[in-house]
């Protein structure tokens, strides 16, 4: 008998689904051997009573007010470096005397004055409140001094008129140093309350310094070496600050350069708290006070010698990578693989066709075939390579051609003197205007250009791509680098790099002088204007450098447009980068600030929005302020952005978008002949796979090209309408020009004339 089968409509019972009722074996079936999470006991998981929470407070609250009362004792006091005290006036009217006065009271302290140029400095030693100072000050109007200074100063002191309160010059000193970043600033009451809120004040870090070591110069020496008189040893002398401070790192000198340290010094501090009485060298039996630095030459105490530069752990100065020109070779093919590479291309070049009787192989060649196009499928892709190879110094032409188009130049403008119709330069007023003009057509027409009439446009655009997607699409970032590429250097994963490194500096693994020390230190190879620049009364100010910072590569700094500024600015054109603690000159590119990893070029510095600026540049570990310049042809420097570093990253990709337009000429429901795009047959055949768009939403792609002046019939998702514009998207990658220059030009100060500090005296709170 058959066996009995149940039909479809039996009852089916629901399976039981077990939950809190499943057995051990189910569970451990489902578990996979997967353990389950064990729960903590009180005692296993630290869970403390409501005394010892207290007590646990209490503690943390009492270890960081010791480490806030410790570093409070290290800044300043007998055992720490000075307390660098920057004072600013914001009016030409403030007399700078009028405030030292204050400050050099007879009963606060002992006062040591120095004057170096226009930086006028004293120190300040108060036993009474276990303290000392040093002063200096700067004129708003000299710009790199205040920034430099800004840079290594614990506190900053701004001085107001009290009528008026700050001028242009000190509005513009204050937007460049809250940009760059300010240490702790506070107003002043009285000379006494002023000191006592000084020793006492809590400190604000900075990043950029906390990590390294750096030392503002008290002190200069330049030993001209035996072989050339203008390059020689320069011999600092400052306080070390930041961090412990190696002989074997590489020591930049803000503004000059990166160099190299022969060795390490440990004089006697020139400026003890408790000044000592010791019998001078000279004269046995006449006793000083060590309490100035004309007195270290006669102390009785030999110089120690804390360290000494070691060849091999000493950092290189190379800040390029050396290309290797062999490294790109091809060796010449032998006989028999060009043998082989003709017999392939005689077999794939063969088409049968039907000619009339007696044509010659060339004429064959320009027989059509019966779809209307001709007999080889690559016909186009050998049309492209003999163009490339052709039309070579026709290409390079039009990329002169195109750089021409963005080419900027920059017209004076003064905050104090005003341009009369006779002093106004009539070229460069047309060149502004034209920038004006470009900027005005970017924000109408993104990224629209014309297509050439004099050059096909398979040329003309050969560099560029096109893409589905600009979002999904792939694009490999390595292809196609350019010859700079081989001079700098990449991380392999440059924020591992970054946190090992901050690692080892919080684990204070570093040997060398430590914070607070009174060192000199003996830079090798320094150029002797260098020196004479220090003789002059400018600050030299040196930073230590973190492994890899003196090498070249590609920097992405976040900036927005400063508010104070409006006139356009283009991409490519040279700017004044302050990186943190280093200035150089570059020719940046911008871009878009996005997480995907194309970004769009943007042809302007735009207002309101965030940017990337991308550059060559020695490697800098973030966090990092950055201020971008520009230089005015009458010297000035105006403020144009600021923001701070986001990656050292050469694989950031930049993606320049090109827009050809074209317009319906005649439309048939989801059919449309397209005109003014191109003006050639073979220009609608080569970009016939790129896909179409309109500026009301429509997709379409090229279906053929009509007659031979660039009409072309094309077919869209939907019905085209008459006042419709036809897009056509192509891009290619862009990449920054090797314009980088560490020297830059000091700026003409904003003030028309030195001010002389005996103006009368004005009333200050």
């Amino acid at each position: 008998m058959a066996a009995h089968r149940s039909g479809p409509l039996k009852q089916q019972n629901k399976a039981h689904k077990g939950g809190r009722h499943r057995g051990r074996g189910s569970a451990q079936r489902d578990g996979k051997g997967r353990l389950a999470l064990k729960i903590l006991s009180k005692k296993v998981r630290k869970e403390l009573s409501r005394v010892d929470q207290r007590h646990r407070a209490n503690q943390l609250r009492k270890q960081k007010k010791e480490a806030v009362l410790a570093e409070k004792r290290q800044l300043g006091s007998k055992d720490g470096p000075l307390h660098q005290v920057l004072v600013v006036p914001l009016h030409e009217r403030i007399s700078l005397p009028e405030a030292y006065r204050l400050l050099q009271d007879k009963d606060t302290g002992t006062v040591h004055v120095n004057e170096w140029g226009s930086t006028h400095s004293f120190m300040l030693l108060c036993p009474r409140l276990k303290h000392r100072w040093f002063f200096t000050s700067a004129r708003p109007g000299d710009l790199h001094t205040v920034l430099d200074m800004a840079k290594v100063a614990d506190t900053i002191i701004f001085l107001l008129d009290p009528l008026e309160g700050w001028d242009s010059t000190g509005d513009y000193c204050l937007s460049c140093l809250f940009a760059q970043g300010l240490p702790t600033y506070n107003t002043q009451q009285e000379a006494e309350v002023l000191l006592r809120q000084l020793a006492n004040q809590k400190q604000r870090h900075l990043a950029f310094r906390d990590r390294r070591a750096y030392l503002f110069a008290h002190a200069a020496d330049f030993v001209p070496s035996e072989e050339n008189n203008l390059v020689g040893t320069l011999k600092i002398s400052g306080y070390v600050r930041g961090q412990t401070l190696n002989v074997n790192s590489l020591l930049h000198i803000v503004g000059q350069g990166d160099f190299q340290m022969e060795q390490i010094d440990a004089p006697m501090d020139p400026f003890p708290l408790n000044p000592r009485v010791i019998k001078s060298q000279k004269d046995p039996g006449m006793a000083m006070e060590i309490c100035a630095p004309d007195a270290v030459a006669d102390m009785e105490e030999d110089l120690k010698v804390l360290m000494k530069a070691d060849p091999d752990k000493q950092e290189s100065l190379q800040t390029e990578v050396i290309p290797d020109p062999m490294e790109g070779e091809q060796t010449w093919p032998t006989e028999e693989e060009l043998s082989e590479a003709n017999d392939f291309l005689k077999k794939s070049s063969k088409v049968v066709k039907k000619v009339p009787k007696g044509t010659s192989n060339y004429q064959a060649e320009w027989i059509l075939d019966e779809d209307g196009e001709s007999g080889g499928e690559d016909e186009y892709d050998d049309i492209e390579h003999g163009d490339f190879i052709e039309e070579e110094s026709q290409d390079e032409g039009s990329e002169k051609e195109e750089e021409e188009e963005y080419e900027t130049m920059t017209m004076g403008e003064s905050v104090h003197d005003d341009l009369d119709d006779e002093n106004v330069d009539d070229e460069a007023e047309e060149k502004m205007l034209e920038k004006y003009k470009q900027e005005r057509l970017q924000e109408m027409f993104p990224d629209e250009v014309d297509t050439p009439r004099d050059v096909a446009a398979r040329i003309r655009f050969q560099k560029y791509r096109g893409l589905k997607s600009f979002r999904t699409s792939p694009w490999d970032p390595k292809e196609n680098l350019p010859q700079d590429y081989a001079r700098i250097f990449q991380f392999q994963n440059f924020t591992n790099t970054r946190k090992r490194i901050f690692k080892e500096i919080e684990e204070k693994d570093v040997e060398g002088a430590e914070v607070g020390w009174y060192v000199t230190l003996h830079v090798s190879k320094v150029p002797v204007s260098v020196y004479e620049y220090f003789k002059r009364g400018a600050p030299l100010i040196a930073f230590s450098l973190l492994p890899h910072e003196q090498k070249m590569s590609v920097l992405n700094m976040v900036v927005s447009r400063h508010s104070g500024n409006t006139e356009p600015v283009k991409a490519k054109e040279e700017l004044i980068f302050h990186c943190g603690f280093r200035r150089f000159r570059a020719s940046p590119l911008f871009s878009q600030h996005t997480a995907a990893d194309k970004h769009k070029f943007q042809r302007f510095l735009t207002a309101d929005v965030a940017l990337v600026v991308t550059v060559y540049g020695p490697i800098t570990f973030p966090p990092a302020s950055v201020l971008l310049f520009k230089q005015n042809s009458n010297g000035m420097h105006s403020l144009i952005a600021t923001g701070s570093l986001l990656s050292v990253d050469p694989d950031r990709m930049v993606i320049k978008r090109a827009v050809l337009s074209g317009h319906p000429f005649k439309i048939f429901t989801k059919m449309a002949v397209v005109r003014y795009m191109f003006f050639s047959r073979e220009d609608v055949l080569w970009f016939k796979p790129v896909e179409l768009r309109t500026k009301w939403g429509r997709r379409g792609h090229i279906k053929e090209p009509l007659g031979t002046h660039g009409h072309m019939k094309c077919s869209f998702d939907g019905k085209l309408k008459s006042q419709d514009t036809v897009l056509m998207n192509l891009y290619k990658r862009v990449f920054p020009k090797w314009s980088y220059d560490p020297c830059v030009p000091e700026p003409v100060p904003w003030m028309k004339s030195e001010i002389s500090l005996a103006v009368p005296e004005v009333d200050m709170e």
